[in-house]
């Protein structure tokens, strides 16, 4: 019996000093090395996501007409929403363009609130 109790209690000793091993065990730095072909690859990305010229993006257009209805309905749209809108000669008619959205889903959510005001909108692919 007496062999028991002495085992129980070196087992909870070692318990709480594996406990408290791991929970000091925790604590430090952490370095990270980068490699420099890293930061060029990110500079990289960065210089070629500046280039906004919305070739690869998605667009909503909201109006097809002549060039009166398009800059009257470009005002119009620009006070109500706030967001910046292009106008577009494809021959015959101009068109007035909203957004440049890198992907369908932001156009789509931002389509549902231009169709409350301009119905006839919808998301051209890039």
């Amino acid at each position: 019996m007496r062999f028991l109790s002495i085992h129980s209690g070196s087992s909870l000793l070692f318990f709480l000093l594996l406990t408290l091993t791991g929970t000091y065990a925790q604590e430090g730095k952490i370095n990270i090395r980068q490699d420099v072909k890293v930061e060029k690859l990110l500079a990289a990305k960065t210089e070629l996501n500046k280039d906004d010229s919305g070739a690869d993006r998605y667009r909503i257009q909201i109006y097809n007409g002549s060039l009166e209805g398009a800059t009257t309905e470009k005002a119009k749209f620009e006070n109500t929403f706030s967001f910046n809108c292009d106008i577009a000669f494809k021959t015959p008619t101009y068109r007035v363009y909203v957004g440049k959205f890198r992907t369908k889903l932001e156009a789509d959510r931002y389509l549902i609130e231009v169709k409350k005001k301009y119905p006839s909108a919808f998301i051209i692919a890039p």
